[in-house]
């Protein structure tokens, strides 16, 4: 009998506890969110633009925040990945003071935005756990931040589609850990840095339409890339692209001495156009020497 009404109570007490997690998990109350973390969401969530925060209505306090779009938190509440990618985010996104405080976050995807040609702030070094980076297609300007060396642990880099300029920072060779480079799209010069042959992991590399010039780096891991990853590029040179490169540095030494002959040309011209007369034609000239004539009589006087 005792231990009839023992399974009894052992009975009800599984069921109260399953009920419990069932009614904490329908209610919406917070299971695993920090407020922390919610409290830093919610300051992203304000300083967004009207569009983006529209988007982001189930961004609602009195709820799991773990749970709000976009954001995936790991065991212990820390927001580990927040993906804002194609919500309209503008002009006026406060990013160092935001972002930048989710220490804990290994993906950021803010891919597909307008940021109207701002330049990629330094301080995505401070999140020192990521191994996502999207910012492809947002508007950004500028050049690429050495900064970013710092973010040891990325596995995807992604700046496609912007208006970066300037050269690839030969920094990014520290990326240890980098799987997929992508750099296309873009106004990038300079050479490829040979620092980027050193990743044996970086099995996806897209440098297409830049203004990438020189040779592209001999090495047996670059081999795997196919033309594809340097198409657009007229001034690169080598395997895997048709362009050898004596003919590229013969036709970029051709340029060079077409640009020196049109200053030299130039330069004779303007010399003709004043001598020309005074050689052809004898009234200019001794005009020219009683005026010149004048001239130093007043000055050794």
């Amino acid at each position: 009998m005792r231990i009839q009404q023992f399974s009894w109570l052992y009975f009800l007490l599984l069921f109260s506890i399953f009920f419990g997690i069932h009614v904490a998990f329908v209610s919406g109350e917070c299971r695993i969110c920090r407020h922390d973390q919610m409290l830093l969401l919610l300051k992203l969530r304000n300083n967004l633009n009207v569009a983006a925060a529209k988007n982001l209505v189930s961004w609602d306090p009195n709820t799991d925040s773990c749970s709000w779009r976009g954001v995936t938190c790991d065991a212990d509440g820390h927001v580990i990945a927040l993906d804002l990618s194609s919500h309209s985010i503008s002009k006026g996104f406060n990013i160092p003071t935001t972002i930048f405080s989710l220490q804990h976050l290994q993906i950021l995807n803010l891919a597909n935005n307008n940021f109207y040609s701002s330049q990629i702030p330094s301080g995505f070094h401070k999140l020192g756990n990521l191994t996502h980076l999207n910012l492809s297609n947002s508007g950004f300007s500028g050049q690429i931040p050495k900064a970013m060396a710092n973010l040891t642990q990325l596995a995807i880099l992604d700046f496609s589609h912007n208006n970066l300029s300037g050269k690839i920072p030969s920094s990014i060779g520290q990326l240890r850990q980098l799987e997929l480079l992508d750099l296309s799209m873009n106004k990038l010069n300079g050479e490829i840095p040979t620092e980027i042959t050193t990743l044996s992991f970086l099995h996806t590399m897209n440098l297409s339409f830049n203004q990438l010039v020189g040779r592209i780096p001999e090495n047996a891991g670059f081999r795997k890339f196919s033309k594809d990853s340097y198409l657009g590029n007229s001034g690169l040179c080598g395997f895997p692209l048709t362009a050898v490169c004596e003919d590229a540095t013969k036709l970029a030494y051709e340029d060079t001495q077409w640009e020196y002959l049109a200053v030299e040309i130039g330069f004779v011209t303007g010399l003709g156009i004043v001598y020309w007369p005074l050689l052809f034609n004898r009234r200019w000239r001794k005009k020219y020497f009683q005026h010149l004539h004048g001239i130093l009589s007043r000055v050794l006087n």
